[in-house]
Formats: C-alpha cells, structure tokens, sequence
C-alpha cells in the first residue's frame, strides 16, 4: 500500500483556505448568517465565523483555516484533513470570499527616542549580545529605543516590509509586553531567502544571543532563518488539540523550509511547544531540538559563557 503524503506546495494551498470560504465553495448549506459579517453553521450553532477568523464558543476552540476546524471541531487526523481538502481544492479552485480581519486595536508603533543608547548599553553590557549584530538591526530598523520608557522596542514586518507586529522589553525591570494591535504572525525575523533552514526562538533576545555564539565561531553570523514566535504554549489536556505558534505557521506558509531547528527554553512551557510543533510537522519538515540543556535559555547561556571566557582571559 503506498504512503499517504502531501507535499509542501499542496499544504500550502490548503494552510490558506479559511473556513468561510470552504463552507461558501464546498458545503454552502451549511452557513447561516447572522449578522452582516457574523456566520454560524447549521451543525454547530456556537462555532461563528467573522472577521476572517472562527470560534467554536461551546468548546473554546478557534481558529483561521478550514484545516484547524477539521481537526479541532471535526475530530479528523492532520494528514486525513489535509488530504481532503487538498482532493476538494483540486477538483475544484475555490473562489475567495473577502473578509475584513479587524483588529480591537489601531497598531502603531511608539515614538522612538533621539538616540539608542540606553537599549545599545543594556543589549550589548547587561544581555551580552554581540555590538556588531545589535548595530545591524537597529540600522535595518529592527530595532529601537521608545520615547515613552526607554524600552528596547522589536519590530515584525510583513512581507512588503511594513511594520505589523512590535514588543517591548524594558531595560530596568523584567517588563516585556507587545504594542496593542501587533498581528503575531509577522514576528521578530531575520530572513535569507537562499536558506532552507529555520531556527526557532521564544523571544528575540535568544535569537539574537544565538547569532553572537554563531558570530563567535564563525564571521557569518546569518546564514539561515531565524524567528522568533513570541512566547511558549503548554499542553493542556491533549495534544491533539494543541496548535502551532501562529508566526510559525505563517512563516512556514510563506516560505521554502525543509528543517526546523528548535531553540526553545529549557522548562515545561518550552519543552512542551517543541512538543507541539514536532507532534504537528514531523510527517513534512525535519525537526531538530536544539534547546539548550544546561542553561535556561540562550541568553542564558550566553551569558554564562562570557562570564566564564573573562574568567579565564583575567587568569
């Protein structure tokens, strides 16, 4: 019996079908509107559909694809669910519905102080990260320093470039926080289009700790994809109705990715995402862990370890 598989291309496809329009081109029998952009569906009467997004009320369930309701609300395998609607958009290409993805939030970006000295002192003298790399993001405009606070302020950006996504982490206290309205899906990134690697991090402090280590062995520092998704997820009762980090699955989506290496922190939430994301891309990317095993995180051991070297350079 030959192997069930679906390749990238076609899951891609299926990743993007939102359940609206699955139920307009596939199974229009089933909605019922209730309000102006507010559908539910004859079978569930709790699961709304609007603003490009879905909620199963009575269960607690949500989502954006069609593929997540399959397995959330339907109860179906990821390959079986992937496979049935890869065989449904084949037969037939189904036309999109337009959907406004409204935000309760109006996203901007905080006003940005005159200089970057105090985010410059704190990432370079407190957090250890390399001068050079801390430099290049703030040149790239991946980071700044707020007005308000001095925070240090992350951008995400989408595909066209412009700002969708921003997190603050203060440099005094342990605060961190996102701006009101960032859409989690476009991260923090550094991206090389000629890579088919991603490396996956909780925060963009690990992901910059991982460059300067690499920049420690080697000059270059950047040579594959590097995401941040923004905090850790535990389990809950089942895996099964676990899903991925949101910028993850979106940036698989959007890009060429054949191994995903994973440098989550080293505790229950962080084990358990790597969980996660192996237990729903196992059968389509090659899944290394490659969280830390002494140390909590990467800052962590980035840290450590330069303590360590001056140790040894003062003996």
């Amino acid at each position: 019996m030959p192997k069930r598989y679906i390749s990238k291309k076609d899951l891609a496809k299926v990743k993007e079908l939102d359940l609206l329009t699955y139920f307009k081109n596939y199974a229009p029998e089933e909605l019922v509107r209730k309000g102006r952009n507010d559908y539910v569906t004859r079978t569930h009467g709790s699961l709304h559909m609007s603003n490009g997004l879905w909620c199963w009320w009575a269960q607690s369930k949500g989502g954006r694809t069609a593929l997540s309701y399959f397995i959330d609300v339907e109860g179906m395998k990821f390959l079986d669910a992937a496979l049935y609607l890869r065989d449904l958009i084949q037969t037939k290409e189904p036309i999109p519905v337009k959907q406004h993805i409204k935000s309760i939030y109006r996203f901007r970006l905080p006003q940005a102080y005159e200089n970057n000295n105090i985010i410059e002192k704190y990432l370079i003298t407190k957090r250890k990260i390399d001068k050079e790399i801390v430099k290049e993001c703030i040149q790239s405009y991946l980071i700044y320093e707020s007005n308000k606070d001095h925070s240090v302020v992350f951008i995400g950006r989408d595909e066209n470039h412009f700002p969708k996504f921003a997190c603050l982490r203060a440099t005094d206290s342990p605060t961190k926080k996102d701006v009101p309205g960032s859409d989690k899906r476009y991260s923090f990134q550094i991206k090389n289009n000629n890579s088919q690697t991603l490396h996956v991090f909780e925060s963009t402090i690990d992901l910059l700790s991982y460059l300067t280590l690499e920049k420690r062995k080697d000059s270059i520092f950047h040579r594959d994809n590097y995401l941040s998704i923004d905090g850790a997820t535990l389990i809950g009762k089942s895996i099964t109705n676990s899903t991925l980090p949101v910028a993850l699955d979106h940036f698989l989506n959007k890009n060429d990715i054949r191994t995903i290496k994973l440098h989550l922190d080293n505790d229950r939430a962080g084990k358990d995402t790597t969980k996660i994301i192996d237990h729903h891309l196992h059968e389509q990317y090659e899944i290394q862990d490659c969280s830390p095993k002494k140390y909590k995180d990467i800052n962590e051991q980035l840290v450590k370890t330069d303590v360590k070297n001056h140790q040894v350079r003062i003996q």
